[in-house]
């Protein structure tokens, strides 16, 4: 009974995306300073805010200017893949990205390479947090645990993690590991790109 509780399965959904990040805190060497871990995953969270605007932007604006009809489904080729590389994809990243760059690179604490993967972490996980509550299934209880569900409250929440932790990472080579200036920018590219190639694909 408790199990199918909405309450329950709230904190079901939000309660792991904090463990994880506090694991994640902990397993560190060098631990960062928790009110920066927190506010990169407070930040995470609030991705939605500017993420809905540049999703009405997106449909309502810019896909009718590229000749793209978003209304209509079956959508052709093109549109599903504007749909999944743009629309989804590279606006979730690229504000992740956006954070992690501006603000956790400028904290005086994010000074080896390790630091930039526990940030983006903290950032894809505080996303994936908000981004679960609409796949809350508290309407109806009794189908809260079945496979479809389960996967849709915490696939996301797995595939959120590791683009964070991937654009930390290469985010990382660029600060710490390559000399190379064209490897450096390289790197920043592939920051974002490869997480928007895996998000879309």
């Amino acid at each position: 009974i408790m199990f199918k509780d909405p309450s329950f399965i709230y904190l079901a959904t939000i309660l792991p995306p904090i463990l994880i990040l506090f694991m994640i805190w902990k397993s560190d060497r060098f631990p960062e300073p928790g009110k920066f871990l927190v506010a990169s995953f407070l930040l995470g969270v609030s991705i939605y805010l500017p993420l809905n605007f540049f999703v009405m932007v997106t449909e309502d604006h810019l896909a009718p200017l590229l000749g793209l009809d978003l209304k209509e489904d079956p959508y052709t080729a093109g549109e599903h893949a504007f749909l999944m590389f743009f629309r989804a994809a590279f606006l979730e990243e690229g504000i992740k990205f956006a954070i992690l760059l501006f603000f956790c690179v400028r904290l005086s604490d994010l000074n080896e390479p390790m630091d930039a993967i526990v940030y983006g972490a903290a950032i894809g996980l505080g996303y994936a947090a908000m981004e679960n509550i609409p796949y809350l299934n508290t309407g109806n209880p009794e189908t809260a645990w079945t496979m479809k569900i389960v996967k849709d409250r915490y696939y996301p929440l797995v595939m959120h993690l590791g683009f964070g932790v991937l654009m930390g990472w290469l985010l990382s080579q660029n600060l710490f590991e390559e000399k190379n200036v064209f490897k450096r920018k390289l790197m920043l590219i592939l920051a974002l790109a490869l997480p928007v190639v895996f998000h879309g694909s």
